[in-house]
């Protein structure tokens, strides 16, 4: 019968106080309980009479230690495992020291200068968003220009519009965004504006320079490389709409091209398809495009989805045309509110205040600079937030029509900021085929939407199934696009967004690290990005230079910074000795990294140092007990931690004199800082954690001794414990800058879900990867082989299969408790527990890529995180 996956079937197994009597129940810290009325308790113990160290689950008599026939007193005295080699250590002093970036006191203090500057101005851009900033629309700008005088006279209502396009041509006698070429955003601007200067009969010079620039490109519409993916939105319902208009004003356009013949078909056949019914009745995004329908309208009807702000779906040009159609007094009212924010002219939508404010805080984060915005983005979530609804939310607070893309960018970040936000809003989107579209009415998938809905369904919570939907969706979607060489870019000409999307793939949120992603995104992020609605238009407090370069500068800093402190833990790695020891993986770059790509503040220095010391000693203490200490060694050791003194160093081999030493000395380094951050003494807290893991290394020093191979249950409660992440993290998290109360350590402590769930990540990711390797080095106990004993009916490959699907089963639990604790534990403590999880994926993403680092990507991300400056 197969394993239940619910993680509850497994017990996280409780210490007992430990025996000796230099160990009372006082040696346990305050914020620790300790009582007796939980579960049984695992301990190392000396039984009365026995020299024998022996571990027990309560009352389980199936460990080792319980095998006469298997494990004698004197094997454990005479058995030595043999030596296992590993891999040399890539990043050694000398490449370390050739790679170094020196930089002059006099340079330094100009670019700390230069940050601090920049930090104040993007907190001002923070604090100025109101309703959107962004650049002028040259198309909605000529329909606001057609209005005539509301007081019956030949004048325009806004002549100042009127005045803007005479202004704003551009040399080659176009209008449009000026810095972007595209033939579609081009031709429909210079169209509208050429229409409206002969309807009030000025602007003959502008005029004609327009129409030879729409005689020389309307031709190129259907024929040129621009794929449709450029084509701005509902270009093919008003484009030819305005050719109608065009001709009935007399312009001199070649109506006849073939090119434009289809286009206008293709526009019929569309307008036939429109159920007017549905048009007048129901919101759709339809609506943004009003003054491209006006011959299948129903005025009197279409007012009654008009937006509380007087516009439809506030487009400028939909609503000066409905204005110009009915005479509604809110439509007017909403084109004065804009020009009032504008002068001159108008946007292509406006407002854009939710877009805004998230893409805003999306760039901060994925640059990797938020930490200078805490205030700025709590108070841009909390406006967001206020305005969400359950359906969705578009790109204005008015709007009537949800967008994919904002509420899927909306959910995730809400959710990862502790907000409730359920995922049921993605509903909204699908079609009866359970397909994605982005708005009521549209069916059209675009990379970029599609890529923000993958990023968002990776922080799903079990039982999500919309969730996990849109995963398959996006992903497919995704990985089609790439394969086929398709144009990724619409919805706004990024400078890369193939690359955004090949990350998204490679590296997703939960295997990806902060570090890493803010290097990528520092690539790939365009200062100079535009975007595509029905024109092109820019957003300066999305895309902006000053975050990049921000971005840049302070990458550059904080990577001088950890190469200080990389030089200095190598130094302590040789004053240890623990170079001498030739047994262990030198790897203290590599594990360096992964704290620096998580924890990466200048603040969080001792957290940094006290992740990399600690993980160190686990590593050299794992190869000691795994090959390189017999049983009576590993004896000797484990009674001199208990002691904690130095009285049985003699007695030890001098490599685990070195051993000892070193994890003794680091110990006690530790506490003594923690003491001061805490607040009081942490040495029985620490020794308490390392106790365990020093345990679960006998555990399986015993069973390999033995070739015992445990029941899965049994081997759980070992390994989780003995791939050290519950002790590694609950040691760094005295040094993340809180106090640890006793209600934090209780949702985060030992006893925690969240920590169990830490170490089962870590040992079914690392079984899953690594146990053919090590079988074949002698080791008979992994996951894999655990559950093939219990299950003998099963092949290794269904076996695997059946742990991979647990392993799945509990990233997604992580997740959930994770955002479960987020709003009562502080930030820090959390990000430590996630990130490492995310940390351990990474690593295991094609096999060990710990030990194997010399060959395998790891070592290219620890070159471009700590050692290769950003240009």
């Amino acid at each position: 019968m197969a394993m239940p996956l619910s993680l509850m079937a497994f017990h996280f197994p409780v210490p007992r106080r430990l025996s000796a009597p230099h160990l009372s129940r006082q040696w346990i810290p305050c914020f620790l309980n300790t009582g007796s009325s939980g579960p049984k308790q695992r301990i190392f113990n000396r039984r009365s009479g026995s020299t024998k160290i022996f571990a027990s689950v309560g009352e389980d008599t199936s460990s080792p230690s319980n095998h006469s026939n298997n494990m004698t007193t004197d094997s454990l005295s005479a058995f030595i495992l043999s030596k296992r080699e590993f891999p040399p250590g890539v990043w050694k002093d000398d490449i370390i020291d050739s790679m170094m970036s020196s930089t002059e006191t006099a340079a330094a203090a100009a670019t700390e200068k230069r940050v601090e500057s920049l930090i104040c101005e993007i907190k001002g851009m923070f604090r100025g968003m109101g309703n959107g900033e962004t650049s002028p629309s040259a198309y909605d700008t000529a329909w606001v220009a057609r209005i005539p005088a509301v007081d019956g006279s030949d004048h325009p209502h806004f002549p100042q519009t009127l005045q803007w396009i005479l202004q704003n041509q551009l040399e080659d006698g176009s209008w449009g965004e000026e810095k972007h070429f595209l033939t579609y955003d081009r031709l429909l601007a210079t169209l509208a504006c050429v229409i409206t200067l002969t309807l009030w009969w000025t602007g003959h010079l502008q005029v004609h320079k327009g129409i030879e620039f729409l005689k020389k490109h309307v031709g190129m519409i259907m024929t040129e490389d621009e794929a449709d993916n450029d084509r701005p939105s509902g270009f093919e319902i008003v484009f030819p709409a305005m050719l109608y208009e065009a001709k009935n004003v007399g312009l001199d356009l070649p109506y006849e091209l073939p090119s434009i013949k289809q286009m206008i078909q293709k526009r019929e056949a569309k307008l036939k398809r429109i159920s007017t019914c549905v048009l007048c009745t129901t919101p759709t995004i339809l609506l943004y495009y009003l003054e491209g329908l006006q011959e299948i309208v129903d005025w009197h009807k279409i007012i009654k989805l008009q937006s509380e702000d007087g516009s439809f779906l506030g487009s400028p040009a939909s609503t000066a045309a409905a204005f110009m159609r009915t005479g509604n007094t809110k439509s007017l009212k909403f084109l004065n509110f804009v020009l009032m924010k504008f002068g001159n002219h108008v946007p292509g939508h406006y407002p854009l205040d939710l877009m805004e404010r998230l893409w805003a805080v999306d760039t901060v984060e994925r640059l990797g600079i938020d930490r200078h915005f805490k205030k700025e983005i709590k108070d841009a979530l909390d406006y967001v937030y206020s305005h969400w609804d359950e359906r969705g939310i578009g790109w204005g607070r008015e709007n009537a029509v949800v967008d994919i893309d904002v509420t899927a960018m909306g959910l995730r970040i809400l959710r990862l900021h502790g907000y409730d936000v359920s995922s049921d809003v993605l509903k909204t989107f699908r079609d009866e085929n359970g397909e994605l579209f982005r708005f009521s009415g549209q069916t059209e998938r675009v990379a970029t939407h599609m890529l923000n809905v993958n990023r968002c369904s990776h922080v799903a919570m079990p039982g999500e199934t919309v969730m996990e939907e849109a995963k398959l969706c996006t992903e497919r979607y995704l990985r089609n696009t790439l394969e086929n060489g398709h144009e990724l870019d619409q919805g706004g000409l990024k400078k890369n967004i193939r690359g955004e999307v090949e990350y998204a793939i490679k590296y997703p949120w939960d295997r990806s690290l902060p570090r890493l992603e803010a290097r990528s995104y520092i690539e790939h992020y365009g200062a100079n990005d535009v975007w595509l609605g029905k024109t092109l238009y820019t957003m300066p407090y999305i895309n902006n230079g000053k975050y990049l370069e921000l971005a840049k500068l302070d990458f550059n800093n904080v990577q001088s910074m950890q190469q200080k402190e990389i030089h200095q833990l190598r130094r302590w790695w040789k004053s240890s000795r623990f170079a001498e020891l030739n047994f262990t993986r030198d790897r203290v770059a590599e594990i360096y990294f992964s704290i620096a790509s998580t924890m990466f503040e200048p603040e969080l220095v001792t957290c940094r140092a006290t992740f990399t010391k600690t993980t160190i000693c686990l590593v050299i203490l794992d190869d000691l007990y795994d090959r390189h200490a017999s049983l009576e060694e590993i004896k000797l050791f484990n009674e001199a931690f208990e002691r904690w003194d130095l009285v049985l160093l003699d007695r030890m081999p001098e490599h685990m004199k070195i051993c000892f030493l070193g994890l003794y000395n680091m110990i006690n380094e530790i506490a003594e800082e923690g003491r001061k951050r805490q607040g009081h003494d942490v040495l029985s807290y620490i020794r308490y954690l390392w106790e365990l893991v020093l345990e679960a290394y006998t555990n399986e020093a015993k069973w390999s001794e033995a070739e015992f191979v445990p029941s899965f249950h049994e081997y759980i409660a070992t390994a989780s414990l003995s791939v050290s992440g519950p002790t590694l993290i609950l040691i760094t998290v005295l040094f993340t800058g809180e106090l640890l109360t006793h209600q934090i350590l209780s949702q985060i402590g030992y006893r925690s879900k969240l920590a169990y769930l830490l170490g089962l990540i870590g040992r079914l990711l690392n079984d899953t990867k690594t146990y053919q390797a090590e079988r074949g080095q002698g080791e008979v106990v992994s996951a894999i082989q655990c559950y093939m004993k219990e299950h003998p009916e099963m092949s290794e490959e269904e076996a695997l299969e059946h742990v991979y699907t647990l392993l799945e089963n509990v990233v997604e639990d992580f997740k959930c408790e994770y955002l479960k604790k987020k709003h009562v534990v502080p930030n820090n403590c959390m990000r430590l527990f996630l990130d490492h999880v995310r940390l351990m994926q990474l690593f295991y993403k094609e096999q060990d890529g710990f030990t194997h680092s010399h060959d395998m990507e790891i070592k290219d991300q620890v070159q471009k995180i700590l050692f290769e400056p950003v240009a």
